[in-house]
């Protein structure tokens, strides 16, 4: 009896230890949020404490993976009302199409071109001086 439950155990506690690492990471980013009164989602301020801690070594991907594979096999489930959503305005796509190309075109290109400048001084900085 007592080998049973400790075998049922260590899943167990493998799959706690995941989710409070995730849900801990996202707590404290809503946390520093909520105190600093900032604008930064912070779902993906938790996201990056959580980078932060794989990238350091304090946590490993062995500790995430019981909570976070079940996750990434619904993963398309959460986009399910974002494709809702662009369907019912399909109407006001077709009606602005021009102005969105444009935008989906323009503004990753002028990022790229403007990000490749910005680099480009750093780097020439680095070789003048």
């Amino acid at each position: 009896m007592m080998k049973t439950t400790q075998v049922l155990s260590y899943p167990v506690l493998r799959y706690l230890i995941s989710s409070a690492l995730i849900i801990g990471s996202l707590a404290a980013a809503k946390t520093i949020m909520h105190l600093i009164g900032g604008g930064f989602p912070a779902p993906l301020l938790g996201m990056l404490i959580l980078l932060s801690l794989l990238l350091c070594g304090l946590v490993k991907e062995q500790q995430l993976l019981p909570c976070a594979s079940p996750l990434l096999n619904f993963m398309p489930l959460f986009f399910i009302p974002a494709g809702v959503g662009f369907i019912e305005h399909l109407g006001l796509i077709r009606q602005h199409w021009q102005f969105l190309t444009a935008t989906l075109i323009f503004v990753p290109l002028s990022s790229l071109i403007l990000i490749s400048y910005v680099i480009a001084l750093f780097k020439g900085r680095d070789h003048n001086e």
